[in-house]
């Protein structure tokens, strides 16, 4: 994804072990710019925009909690949304609503 603040692309890595993911800049490398503490194995990641705010979003999906997260993950922190789907969770596809734009 791209980072509106500064037009710098991102790269979102989910982590099955540690249970987070993290975000970093693909270009010069380094360590994590954020980290988000999903709390369960993350099998799919997706982003999108938000159509309230037009804030990027990524949404987490988990196998053992059997949930979806939403976050920020421009600045982080706890999850925005949490969706209960009750079974794992390994994809995730992101549309947009055609009666709605």
């Amino acid at each position: 994804f791209t980072d509106p603040a500064t037009g710098a692309v991102r790269l979102a890595c989910g982590s099955r072990r540690k249970s987070d993911v993290r975000v970093f800049d693909p270009v010069a490398g380094g360590e994590a710019l954020v980290v988000l503490e999903v709390g369960s194995d993350v099998y799919a990641l997706a982003v999108f925009t938000d159509p309230a705010t037009g804030a990027v979003r990524l949404a987490c999906g988990s196998r053992r909690k059997s949930d979806v997260r939403v976050f920020d993950p421009v600045a982080g922190g706890e999850a925005l949304v949490v969706l209960e789907v009750g079974s794992d969770v390994y994809a995730l596809a992101v549309f947009t609503d055609p009666a709605t734009g």
